[in-house]
């Protein structure tokens, strides 16, 4: 048994070495999922945070944004910040606030512009709702822009109609095509 054991000691030193191989394998995503919650792997991924409030009061803006979430990511080369579940408040000076609620976006600093999606609801101060699909703010035109179909209530209308422009800092609004509005008839005279 021992000639044995010698004449094929090769072959069991190889099959131990790949059993080892074996484990480590298997055991190595599982240690990767657990372990990266450490700083280091947040950064190897993009870091992620939580129940976060970024804003961008630049006093040479003419619209200061404000923006609230529940998670987000910052890119490797910190030029994007990827969020879900938020909220976003634009204030114009001297004109009504807009606010955006939606699942997810993303900030893309070197264009100034916030890609929004997901059952976006927004509101303004002057008492004015819309609801889309998807949006984009420009922050250097101060203007929210989309092509998808888009509701609006205001005090005494309801307008339907595919795509929006809306500039914030002017407090402009033009809907873009198939234009469907309901006057309340209790509208005052002017």
């Amino acid at each position: 048994m021992i000639h044995s054991l010698r004449k094929h000691w090769p072959l069991i030193g190889i099959a131990l070495l790949a059993i080892l191989v074996g484990l480590h394998l298997f055991r190595a995503p599982r240690q990767s999922k657990e372990g990266s919650s450490g700083p280091a792997a947040a950064m190897e991924k993009g870091l992620k945070l939580e129940d976060i409030h970024y804003s961008q009061d630049d006093p040479d803006d003419r619209v200061k944004w404000f923006l609230d979430a529940k998670e987000a990511t910052l890119s490797d080369d910190k030029q994007v910040i990827s969020f879900r579940h938020f909220k976003l408040r634009l204030e114009p000076e001297n004109r009504p606030r807009v606010e955006l609620e939606g699942e997810n976006g993303a900030f893309h600093r070197n264009s100034g512009e916030i890609h929004l999606h997901g059952a976006l609801r927004g509101s303004t101060d002057d008492g004015y709702r819309f609801a889309t699909e998807s949006a984009i703010y420009s922050q250097k035109k101060s203007c929210l822009e989309t092509h998808d179909p888009v509701k609006i209530t205001g005090p005494f209308f309801a307008l339907e109609g595919r795509g929006l422009l809306l500039n914030v800092e002017k407090e402009t609004l033009i809907i873009l095509s198939d234009v469907t509005a309901l006057i309340d008839k209790g509208l005052p005279v002017l």
